[in-house]
């Protein structure tokens, strides 16, 4: 019996952020699916089904495993539901339960098939400002408690966690912290809001006080090595402290998300210890069994600021094709990223004119919320170099102004010293 799949291998691919160009990509796909169904799929099945051995019909059973990916019971039933909500009448919905104090299970029920129409996560996010803004917190905690957000991709998912962030943001941080503590020990919003919008501008005030919260409230290894890498950036960038102590990686280490490990190489570049070539080794190694587009994100931003050129330039050239992505929705920071490490590189190979070119490509009002000032700091550091190596004071003068408003605005004070480096004297 043939099955018409073609919509469903398009959502695997938005919800995972994978997008099968290779059959690389098909590996990262397969331990995705995995990790998620808890069940085991056939890797040149999945080959078959992308085009890469010769075609041949899926079983429903397999249709089911990836249909469970996504959050349905089965292939059948995501059919079925697939167009169930469309956006309008699931806000309509929305906005008829919104006189509600208390939701019950039959309003989640509801939610759950509106957001199967993952264009749909974006209302909910505001309809759970709504009960931020209402104080009724028992609602919020009873969606985070029964919606079922597997069903919905990462790139939506940044999103619910960006719109819930803000509110929270603008309230009081007595108000705030209070929401933190009563909602992080539930999973859904530890994972999709805290965990998931990284506050680089209030690192060091209100983000790690809610750092605390998830590390006293959560015993999760991977969430603990989050916390203990983000103590580590905290004590490096803002405190302007060495950082002597190491982290142990968990044994479970390869099982976690590309970004998290990335992140753990990041600290370590970072580290001040004698094994630094040991670590650029491990990374080039890591880079062949990981989504280098996700893995180094935090990786390249500690490259430039130790001025490791020469292993940024390696990278950069290896896996040009694969870290700048255009169909993830999050994609303009990570280019962004890319670009600036990029720029790098090339004022280092005396090409200004060309680095000049890598930033003027960056379209900074995009970048993410969270990381927008964190990336500024790389960003204003880079043209700070680049006018310094070219001698120009006007230049100079305006970078060395805009990398001290970031400064002041993150408090990651350790970019001073960098500043004076590359700052033009009269």
């Amino acid at each position: 019996m043939k099955y018409d799949y073609s919509q469903l291998l398009f959502d695997i691919q938005k919800k995972s952020n994978i997008t099968i160009s290779n059959v690389r990509d098909v590996k990262f796909l397969k331990e995705e699916i995995e990790s998620v169904t808890n069940t085991s799929i056939a890797f040149n099945t999945l080959r078959r089904m992308f085009g890469f051995l010769e075609k041949r019909e899926p079983n429903v059973g397999t249709l089911n495993k990836l249909a469970n990916y996504l959050g349905y019971s089965s292939f059948s039933n995501y059919k079925n539901h697939k167009n169930n909500y469309h956006d309008w009448y699931f806000q309509q919905y929305l906005l008829l339960i919104c006189k509600y104090n208390k939701l019950d299970i039959s309003h989640i029920k509801e939610i759950n098939k509106g957001i199967s129409n993952e264009n749909n996560v974006v209302y909910l996010g505001y309809f759970i400002n709504f009960h931020i803004e209402k104080n009724n917190i028992n609602s919020v905690k009873f969606i985070f408690q029964n919606v079922n957000f597997n069903q919905v991709s990462a790139t939506q998912l940044h999103k619910l966690g960006i719109i819930i962030s803000l509110i929270l943001a603008s309230s009081t941080e007595q108000k705030a912290l209070k929401i933190y503590k009563t909602l992080i020990p539930f999973d859904n919003f530890r994972n999709y809001v805290p965990l998931l919008h990284i506050d680089y501008a209030h690192l060091a005030t209100r983000y790690f006080d809610i750092l605390q919260l998830i590390e006293k409230n959560n015993a999760n290894p991977s969430d603990l090595l989050f916390t203990s890498l983000m103590y580590k950036y905290r004590d490096f960038y803002v405190l302007n402290k060495d950082i002597d102590e190491d982290i142990n990686k968990p044994d479970d280490f390869e099982s976690y998300h590309y970004t998290l490990k990335g992140r753990y190489y990041g600290y370590k570049l970072l580290q001040n210890n004698h094994q630094l070539e040991e670590v650029k080794k491990e990374i080039a190694e890591a880079c062949t069994k990981n989504k280098v587009s996700f893995f180094l994100i935090e990786i390249i931003p500690a490259l430039i600021f130790i001025d490791e050129i020469k292993l940024l330039e390696k990278l950069l050239n290896k896996y040009y094709e694969e870290v700048f992505e255009g169909e993830v929705w999050s994609s303009e920071t990570t280019n962004a990223i890319y670009l600036i490490g990029l720029a790098n590189v090339n004022l280092h190979n005396n090409k200004s004119q060309i680095a000049k070119r890598n930033l003027e490509l960056i379209e900074l009002d995009k970048v993410e919320i969270g990381y927008y000032h964190y990336i500024n700091l790389f960003y204003n550091l880079t043209y700070l170099k680049i006018s310094h190596a070219e001698k120009d004071k006007k230049r100079n003068k305006t970078a060395a102004t805009a990398l001290k408003k970031c400064i002041a605005i993150t408090s990651f004070i350790r970019f001073e010293s960098k500043l004076n480096d590359y700052l033009l004297r009269r």
